[in-house]
This record gives C-alpha cells, structure tokens and sequence, in this order.
C-alpha cells in the first residue's frame, strides 16, 4: 500500500501550495498534516457540511417522510419521531465511523500525534467508512426501538441526498477530493486543491454537485411514488456510491494505493455492490415484512 495523487503531491517542482514549511514540515508528514494544519485547511467544508446535515433534519422534521407503514407486531412512536432519532443514530456512528476509517488509513502519523484523532473540524473523513457504520446504526436503532429497517432507510433516503450535496460543494470551496490537471478547455475550469494553489482539472466536484442534484431531484420525484419498502433508501446510496465511484477515477487528490487502485475507489465499488444487493432484494421481496 502505498499514497500517491495524480499531481506528485510529494514534488515541490510542481507543487503550487503555500505555507509548505509549515506543512510538510517532516518528509514523514507530507498528507496528512496538511489536511490538519489550520493554515492549509479551510472551514468550508465544516460549515457546507452542517447545512446539508441541518437540510436533512429539516426534511424529517418539517416536510417529512411518508408515514412508516409497520410491519405487523411492530409498535409506532409518534409521527417523524422514529425517523428523526434513527438520523441522530446514523448522523452519530456515521461521522465515528468515517473518522475511525480516516485515522485507520492514516495510522502512522495518528499513533504520533493521538490527540489529533478528535479534530472533526480540520478535516479528514472516510465516507466509506461513514456509510457503512451509519448503516449499521439504523440497523441498530431498527432492532432495538421494533422499527422496520427498510423502512427507517426510505426516510433517511433525502436527507442522505443533502449531506452528498453538502459534501460535494464543500470539497470545491475547500479544493478536496479535486481533479486531475487537464488542459485548458471550456469544461476545464481552474480549481484549486488543499495546498493553495490553482490549475485546470477535471471538475471533478462540480460533476459531484450536479450529480447529487440529479439524485435529489429524482429520489424527491419517487418520494410520493410510494416504492416498495427499501427501494428508495437502498436506491439512494447505490446511486451517492455509483457517483464517488465513477468519479474517483478522475481524482487527483493523494490516497492510498493498492496495486495502483485508489482505495477509495475500492471503497465505493464495496458500498456500490452492498446498495445494489439491497435494491434488488428490496425490488423482489414481499412488502409484507422488515
């Protein structure tokens, strides 16, 4: 396993970032501290990120899902209850997760520098490990409170749409998860990267954001559809994970390698297949049952 990034991050020749003594202070250093260093990482993505959080809970609060059509057996809590405490659930061992999946890929610098684990706000998550553990919580919560879990998904369907958007948008303000350099085209605009500077790339994070209002628009099209149990929570993160995926391949920014595939480009392909399995049993079982 080894870090490389379309751009030879480790290079200072062509290398256009700033405060580079500050952060890569260490050859030792060179990634992850410039993702933890105030100078480097902006706060646009933190803020970006809690309005699409603050969106979703808005929709589960305010606008609402449809109501939770309860299996026989199952009790049901007051309207929008059981779907706003999943979020918290899911929002909770989400964002532990995905920090946990960050500081694991990151361990050589992180057993130096424990502390640094706890820093949310200068960045660094996994949202392929935020996916799975926020999965894991609705599973959780599902069980625990007699709540259908398909059901639960369908409701956090939108809300998962807002936090892809937020994500997105905030990556092209903070110039991460940027694309790779191109030449200059009408659809090669200049963008920046973590280090400061700017070049024409792939537009990797606007082909986000457009994307994930596509996916908006059509989960909110299929909202009052009423799809099978699951369709529609399963059918959002197949498409949120069949975009990071396709996506990745244009990605410039440094990661991980594995026989030259980016891991998170293995991630997404792992939580593509997950979703998929999901729809398609969603797609073909009864509607009877959990």
């Amino acid at each position: 396993m080894r870090k490389s990034g379309s751009d030879d991050w480790h290079s200072t020749s062509n290398a256009p970032w700033r405060n580079d003594a500050q952060c890569f202070e260490t050859q030792r250093r060179p990634m992850v501290s410039c993702w933890l260093q105030g100078e480097c990482m902006r706060s646009a993505y933190s803020a970006i990120f809690t309005i699409g959080i603050l969106a979703g809970f808005l929709w589960l609060g305010w606008i609402g899902p449809p109501p939770e059509r309860p299996a026989k057996g199952r009790k049901r809590d007051s309207p929008r209850l059981a779907e706003i405490d999943a979020g918290l659930v899911a929002l909770l061992l989400g964002l532990l997760g995905a920090r946990a999946g960050f500081v694991f890929l990151h361990w050589e610098h992180f057993s130096s520098y424990p502390v640094e684990m706890l820093w949310f706000w200068q960045g660094g998550l996994s949202w392929v490990g935020g996916a799975l553990t926020a999965i894991l919580g609705i599973g959780l919560y599902a069980a625990v409170g007699g709540h259908s879990f398909w059901s639960l998904t369908d409701s956090l369907a939108l809300p998962s749409g807002f936090v892809a958007l937020s994500a997105w948008s905030g990556c092209y303000l903070d110039g991460c998860a940027y694309g790779m350099h191109m030449p200059q085209r009408s659809w090669t605009p200049p963008i920046g990267d973590m280090f400061g500077g700017f070049t024409s790339r792939w537009p990797t994070q606007l082909v986000g954001i457009v994307s994930s209002v596509v996916i908006l628009l059509l989960l909110f099209a299929l909202f009052n559809m009423r799809p099978k149990r699951g369709v529609l929570g399963t059918l959002s993160l197949s498409t949120i994970a069949a975009v990071a995926f396709a996506l990745s391949f244009t990605r410039a920014d440094p990661a991980l390698l594995i026989r030259s595939i980016r891991l998170d480009t293995l991630g997404s392909a792992f939580v593509l297949l997950v979703a998929l399995l999901g729809f398609v049993y969603c797609i073909l079982k009864k509607d009877e049952s959990t």
